[in-house]
């Protein structure tokens, strides 16, 4: 085995480009080198190795046997390389790339954007709505979670509270929805996605002591943000956290027709990486986005 202090690393991706392309003009525009200098590489990279590595034509090469084999793994390194390498590099001058929620991106971030916006003209912002997890040393700056914290190995910034409560269209209460025993005789809306731990009907049923009333029946949907379009629509109840529903209370499009909130086990986080955790767009979106949270959970929404 070839010590790393001796592996000839420039003359292996020459070959790498030689290799791909079948020529050495073609090798050398992309490596913007001359074709001479693509074939001396060649040539001392077979000197060291005791091995031809092509076979030349007129205007093209070859792999022989020793070449094809050196190929597929100087290929593979390289590519092993680049990935190691892009996976710590910082990321270049650009929008932020803020990962979060698909509904709390569509009911509490993107709404509070145009503020952010005017505190920091010529900011840039990408939104990347994303439920699963995210690798934020490749496809995000930051990203907002829901959970229960506190997140080791990264900054983790607590945002808002997860509490729940039920919430409805205004017209439920015209039509007799006036406390929790009433519930018996509307739908309830749950969200099926909802984590293990999180309470749901039958444990805000019980924290309110309601007695006759199934936490079970009603109508299901795959995230908060349909249960919620659901709830406007005047279709049900539903148990909604509070950063989702905080537009539509205070504009009166929904209502909270009970005070009773059951605390929830899980809050929503800004993750970073330490790493990252000081550049300037970073520091700048977590000062705005924690202050946006505080005045938010303060917030009296009926």
């Amino acid at each position: 085995m070839i010590p790393r202090s001796r592996l000839p690393l420039n003359a292996l991706r020459v070959f790498d480009a030689a290799a791909r392309h079948g020529r050495f003009d073609k090798a050398a525009e992309e490596l913007n080198i001359t074709p001479g200098a693509v074939s001396r590489q060649i040539k001392a990279l077979e000197a060291d190795l005791g091995v031809r590595l092509f076979d030349r034509f007129n205007r093209a090469v070859r792999l022989t046997e020793a070449g094809q084999s050196l190929a597929g793994g100087v290929t593979d390194g390289l590519l092993r390389i680049e990935q190691a390498v892009g996976r710590v590099r910082a990321r270049p001058d650009g929008p932020l790339v803020v990962s979060v929620l698909h509904s709390l991106a569509m009911k509490w971030l993107v709404p509070r954007l145009a503020e952010f916006y005017g505190q920091h003209p010529g900011a840039e912002i990408l939104v990347a709505a994303s439920d699963m997890p995210v690798d934020l040393s490749r496809e995000a700056d930051v990203a907002i979670r829901y959970g229960p914290g506190p997140y080791p190995g990264f900054r983790a910034d607590r945002l808002l509270g997860g509490d729940l409560f039920p919430v409805c269209h205004p017209r439920l209460v015209e039509e007799g929805l006036r406390a929790p025993e009433d519930l018996a005789r509307f739908t309830l809306l749950h969200d099926v996605n909802f984590l293990p731990d999180e309470p749901r009907w039958p444990h805000w049923l019980a924290m309110a002591r309601v007695i006759g009333v199934d936490g079970e029946r009603g109508q299901r949907f795959s995230n908060t943000y349909l249960q919620l379009e659901a709830a406007l629509g005047g279709a049900g109840v539903v148990l909604a956290h509070r950063p989702y529903v905080i537009d539509d209370l205070r504009a009166g499009r929904l209502v909270r027709p009970f005070r009773e909130a059951i605390p929830g086990p899980y809050a929503f986080w800004l993750l970073s990486l330490p790493e990252r955790a000081e550049q300037p767009a970073v520091r700048r979106f977590r000062a705005w986005l924690t202050a946006r949270s505080a005045a938010d959970n303060a917030l009296d929404i009926g």
